[in-house]
């Protein structure tokens, strides 16, 4: 049975590499292999890694000098380094501790002991590399439920200063409308809430995405009720020219998220009176195309070529000083991958932006 992990084994001798990757291959690792330290890095470069079996006594550089030189890499220094070798001096165990190695296994080795201290390094890494991604997971989350939650409640301290102002007025004609408006955004923002919990627990592994052949319209009907509110607060109006019988195979909570956060981004930097035109059209006969396309000020080429980059958190303040969290777009992609499906963005300075969503008709 396969096992997680990727191993890279690096020795000059071929016999040694050959009984240790038979070793693992085994045991059901998967494996990569180098002869020197240098053909190393070019595998470190090309290739995720998780574990690093790594003999000393090598041409041109040694063990201890290839794994001071992966310490010094941000990039690489928490893969772990089992040292293989014959050197068995106590000076050279502790020199290898102290070039960063994790483990020292000496030359000749028993196979069940090679197995137990990888099968050890490399579950204890796996296990603090998973923790570390829940905890950027959970930060992640905690930016996008602020950002998430912004709009609908601008909509609710509008429609609030709207009855207001005709209290004071005296002129309560629009009061009940506008009270039951209110109450419609509280009951949205309680069930967006809702979604971004479930999509929490969808991060943490808890529960699993539930797609299903879905209209597209009702979701962005839903969408753009919850953003009535920002709407009107810029006069930006909506044309949507959706087919109501057009259909995808999508998780509701997850793609009601990716198209109510490009909706809002688009509201964010279009001017006052400007326009949005949602679309949905099919591309083939396995795709869903939908558009989302507004007459805002546009993402500058720079911008553009880093926006889904979970290495940035480019953020802006809109044509109103809207501000926002700079994770909308990245969670966008993350969703719509999620979704097997695929998402494309073009823009012109001045003119606009265009997304493009492609979603499956049918079971991937």
């Amino acid at each position: 049975m396969e096992k997680d992990g990727i191993i890279l084994v690096v020795d000059d001798n071929h016999e040694n590499l050959r009984i240790v990757s038979n070793f693992l291959k085994e045991e059901g690792y998967k494996i990569a292999l180098a002869l020197d330290g240098n053909s190393a890095f070019e595998v470190l470069d090309e290739n995720r890694i998780d574990l690093i079996l790594l003999d000393v006594m090598m041409p041109e550089i040694d063990g201890y000098e290839v794994c001071q030189i992966i310490k010094k890499n941000d990039k690489l220094k928490e893969i772990p380094v089992i040292f293989l070798t014959a050197k068995t001096n106590p000076e050279d165990i502790v020199r290898g501790f102290e070039a960063g190695g994790v483990d020292y296994l000496t030359k000749p080795f028993i196979r069940a002991e090679l197995l137990l201290r990888v099968k050890t390094q490399l579950d204890l890494y796996l296990s603090r590399k998973k923790l570390q991604d829940t905890i950027k997971t959970r930060d992640k989350l905690y930016s996008i439920i602020a950002h998430d939650l912004r709009a609908p409640f601008a909509s609710i301290s509008m429609l609030v200063d709207l009855v207001t102002e005709d209290i004071v007025s005296g002129d309560s004609s629009d009061i009940k409308e506008l009270m039951t408006h209110l109450g419609k955004i509280t009951s949205e923002t309680e069930a967006l809430l809702n979604n971004l919990l479930v999509w929490t627990k969808l991060q943490s592994d808890v529960i699993t995405l539930k797609p299903q052949k879905l209209a597209v319209s009702p979701v962005f009907a839903d969408c753009l009720s919850l953003l009535e509110g920002s709407l009107r607060g810029k006069g930006i109006s909506v044309e949507s020219t959706i087919n109501p019988e057009l259909t995808a195979f999508f998780d509701e909570i997850t793609m009601h998220t990716v198209f109510r956060n490009i909706l809002s981004n688009s509201i964010k930097f279009t001017p006052e009176g400007g326009k949005i035109l949602v679309n949905a059209e099919l591309s083939d006969k396995n795709n869903l195309t939908v558009t989302i396309r507004d007459t805002g000020v546009g993402i500058p080429e720079p911008v553009l070529r880093k926006i889904f980059d979970h290495n940035e958190a480019y953020s802006s303040p809109g044509t109103k000083s809207e501000r926002g969290s700079g994770l909308g777009l990245k969670l966008i992609k993350d969703l719509t991958e999620q979704n097997k499906g695929t998402i494309r963005v073009e823009s012109e300075v001045g003119k606009g932006t265009l997304f493009t969503v492609f979603l499956p008709v049918d079971l991937p």
